[in-house]
């Protein structure tokens, strides 16, 4: 799988840490609205090129987009990607709407390609555990899960915590999907 990453901001460091420990996914370019972070994202990665938006989706090397943009542009990405025959995987929220995600899933079948979203970064150790003890049998059918946050203020841990102060932000966008 060739991989072009759109949005290079403070989430795509886990995704970047993960990429050198999958042999079948491949990071080929990178864009971000701010060309200076996207080519910090591409340093040191051999072969991955620093696109921009526009070029990166039409771009005939990358088969998957993975969408790391704000969630208020999670839909239009999405959306551009399809339209231009590329699979998708997107940060959460998968939309900040009801009628928006309904438009991203309609768009996809209709092209014939897959879309995925997080509610956790599916890359990371703890999820790809659990899904080992899934398929193993280690324990047995899940039917149900419960989880809980306690935190004491974005400011206090988030390398950029204004993110969570403005429209098209905020705790419930990107602490809710969990």
């Amino acid at each position: 799988m060739k991989i072009g990453m759109i949005g290079c901001g403070v989430i795509s460091r886990q995704y970047l840490d993960s990429f050198d420990k999958l042999p079948d996914v491949q990071l080929v370019a990178v864009a971000d609205l701010d060309p200076a972070r996207a080519a910090a994202a591409a340093e040191g990665r051999e072969g991955v090129r620093v696109l921009t938006v526009d070029e990166l989706i039409e771009d005939a090397e990358v088969d998957t987009i993975l969408n790391l943009t704000i969630p208020a542009a999670h839909a239009e990405v999405d959306l551009r990607a399809i339209a231009a025959g590329k699979n998708v995987y997107s940060e959460k929220p998968f939309a900040v709407t009801t009628q928006e995600g309904a438009e991203v899933l309609t768009a996809a079948q209709a092209a014939g390609v897959l879309v995925g979203s997080a509610p956790d970064t599916v890359l990371g150790t703890g999820t790809q555990t659990a899904r080992v003890a899934i398929d193993e049998g280690v324990i047995g059918m899940p039917t149900a899960a419960m989880a809980t946050m306690v935190c004491p203020g974005h400011e206090r841990w988030h390398p950029q915590p204004d993110f969570y102060y403005v429209p098209g932000g905020g705790p419930l966008l990107d602490m809710g999907p969990y």
